[in-house]
């Protein structure tokens, strides 16, 4: 075998990474696609809805997968261990309080964003064979509440029967059945209890121009949650901030491969 024209050979292949500025960091390539689409995730998902009132369920379908990406899957609190905000992720909204849980109870948070006016929620007592009818209020609502992010998230969005729904549960709930239809199997109790109330939580909605939608409560949360986003001074502040520490990224290819015993011209066989 003629060994005098060698063939190049590599050490190893090195994927690229990336040095982002103030905090001065090197980050895998899986990383620096976490930080990125974190920004841009965020800043699909705030930013104005449609005034096609035909278009809006389709919407909040859509931006339902991206939320159930930021929140539910938690890339946003993955990211904040990459970069840790100057100060906690905090949001402003209605919190839904029980004590205890009625089981004959339905009931939607409410005070939904609509065209500059608020939606009311559900409140309903259902006859329940065996239940005893509600005396006294089983609920209350905290107005304008200032709670963290995750407080907010495994808040009460919706109670069906007895069964907590928690509004990280309601945008995966969009986001699995009504958007990506990654299972229509309900594993869990808050999935089944959706799906009982959904024909009882649906609420026809008129515009100015006579044009008509039907709006389940259910995706009315989704609303809310990204109002929450979107009006939260703390999280807007952290976005911008990693977005200008992403732009800040230079490729590098620290220890790059070489090649050894190289002879030019080379010929094929």
């Amino acid at each position: 075998m003629d060994n005098s024209a060698k063939s190049p050979l590599f050490s190893y292949l090195m994927k690229p990474q990336f040095r982002l500025k103030s905090p001065d960091r090197v980050l895998s390539e899986a990383d620096f696609d976490l930080a990125r689409i974190t920004v841009e995730d965020f800043r699909f998902v705030t930013r104005e809805m449609t005034e096609n009132l035909a278009e809006v369920p389709a919407e909040i379908r859509a931006r339902s997968t991206i939320l159930r990406r930021l929140l539910s899957e938690k890339d946003l609190f993955s990211m904040g261990r990459l970069l840790p905000p100057r100060a906690e992720l905090r949001v402003r909204a209605r919190m839904l309080d029980f004590n205890p849980i009625h089981p004959a109870v339905l009931v939607t948070c409410g005070n939904y964003p609509w065209a500059g006016d608020r939606l009311e929620g559900v409140a309903a007592e259902f006859s329940v064979k065996g239940v005893p009818p509600l005396t006294g209020d089983a609920w209350s609502y905290r107005d304008n509440a200032d709670v963290s992010l995750s407080e907010y998230l495994e808040g009460l969005a919706i109670v069906v029967l007895g069964t907590p729904v928690r509004r990280r549960e309601v945008i995966k709930y969009v986001a699995d059945k009504k958007a990506a239809h990654v299972s229509d199997r309900r594993k869990h109790a808050s999935e089944q209890a959706i799906d009982r109330a959904w024909s009882h939580m649906s609420i026809t909605i008129e515009s100015s121009r006579r044009e008509r939608v039907q709006l389940n409560h259910v995706y009315l949360e989704i609303l809310a949650t990204i109002e929450a986003l979107r009006s939260s001074p703390s999280i807007n502040r952290y976005i911008d901030e990693l977005g200008k520490w992403v732009r800040s990224a230079e490729i590098v290819y620290p220890g790059a491969a070489k090649t050894v015993d190289l002879n030019l011209p080379m010929r094929p066989r």
